[in-house]
C-alpha cells in the first residue's frame, strides 16, 4: 500500500486548487467586470441567502405558494429567473398586509 504524503503548507492538493472559488467580485463592481454566471435554479439554502431571508421564512413562502418554486421529486428548487422576476414584482407592487399576517387583528378568537 502506498502511503499518502500530506501536502506542505506551500503546496496545495489538486482538490484544493480545483474547488477553490474564484476571487469574489470587489464592490462596487468596476466597469467591465464579469460576474459569474447565475445557476438555472437554486437550492433552498442558496435561494434564502440570495433573497436575504432565513430558510424557515423561505419554506413558509414556499408552502403558501408565494415564491416561485419547482418540485423535482422530493427536491425543491427555486428557478433563478422566476425568483428575480418575483422580486422585481414585489418591489413594484408590495403585498397588502392581511389582518391574519399581523397576528391579533382579525384572527380567530
Amino acid at each position: 500500500m502506498i502511503a499518502r504524503i500530506p501536502p506542505s503548507r506551500k503546496e496545495a492538493s489538486m482538490a484544493e486548487i480545483y474547488h477553490k472559488p474564484p476571487h469574489p467580485p470587489q464592490w462596487p463592481i468596476r466597469p467591465g467586470h464579469q460576474l459569474p454566471p447565475l445557476p438555472l435554479a437554486m437550492r433552498p439554502a442558496v435561494a434564502a441567502k440570495a433573497i436575504g431571508v432565513s430558510e424557515r421564512a423561505l419554506w413558509s413562502l414556499t408552502k403558501r405558494g408565494v415564491i416561485p418554486h419547482a418540485r423535482l421529486g422530493r427536491v425543491v428548487v427555486y428557478p433563478t429567473a422566476a425568483v428575480l422576476r418575483w422580486l422585481e414584482e414585489m418591489t413594484n407592487n408590495p403585498p397588502v398586509q392581511r389582518p391574519d399576517d399581523v397576528g391579533q387583528e382579525g384572527g380567530a378568537a
